[in-house]
C-alpha cells in the first residue's frame, strides 16, 4: 500500500500544477481580450485621443445693440425695455458684426416672446434671458465672431 500512496502523492502535485499553469495562461489572455474589446468599442481611440482639446477663446470688442422696448406676450399693457451687447472674439471684425445688427434685433424680439414679466424680474429669469439671447446671436454668426450676449439694461413695467 505504501507504493500506491506514493503514486497518489506524486500525481496530486502534477494535477495541481497543471491547473495553476492553466489559470496563469487564461487570466492574462482574458485581460488582454477585455482591453482590446474596450479599445475597439471606443472606436480605436487611445485614452489621450479621447480627451478633447480646446482652444481658449479670447474675448475682443463689445458691441452694444440698440435698446429696445417690447410688448410682453400674454400680458396686456406689460412691456420690457431691454438693452444688451455682444462680446466678440478677439479676431472678429466689429464692422462686419455691426452690419448684422437688424438680425440681432429680430432675434431679440423672438426670444422676448418666451418671457413674462414675473420671470424677467427674477435672477433666474435674467440668467435664462442672457442664455437665450446668447444662443440666438451666436447662431447668426456661425464662424464664431460672437461669443456671447450680455445684458446692459432690463426694465419691466
Amino acid at each position: 500500500m505504501s507504493d500506491e500512496q506514493s503514486e497518489q502523492t506524486e500525481e496530486t502535485p502534477e494535477k495541481t500544477g497543471g491547473k495553476k499553469k492553466l489559470v496563469m495562461i487564461v487570466v492574462p489572455v482574458i485581460v488582454v481580450l477585455a482591453g482590446l474589446a474596450g479599445f475597439f468599442l471606443r472606436g480605436g481611440e487611445t485614452a489621450e485621443a479621447a480627451v478633447p482639446t480646446t482652444i481658449p477663446v479670447i474675448e475682443g470688442d463689445v458691441i452694444e445693440v440698440d435698446t429696445m422696448t417690447v410688448n410682453l406676450i400674454g400680458e396686456e399693457g406689460r412691456y420690457a425695455r431691454i438693452g444688451f451687447a455682444v462680446v466678440l472674439d478677439s479676431t472678429a471684425d466689429s464692422g462686419a458684426v455691426g452690419k448684422k445688427m437688424p438680425l440681432m434685433r429680430d432675434a431679440t424680439l423672438t426670444v422676448m416672446t418666451e418671457f413674462d414679466s414675473a420671470e424677467l424680474q427674477t435672477a433666474e429669469g435674467m440668467e435664462r434671458l442672457r442664455h437665450e439671447l446668447s444662443d440666438a446671436v451666436v447662431t447668426i454668426f456661425p464662424d464664431g465672431e460672437v461669443i456671447r450676449a450680455v445684458l446692459t439694461e432690463l426694465i419691466v413695467q
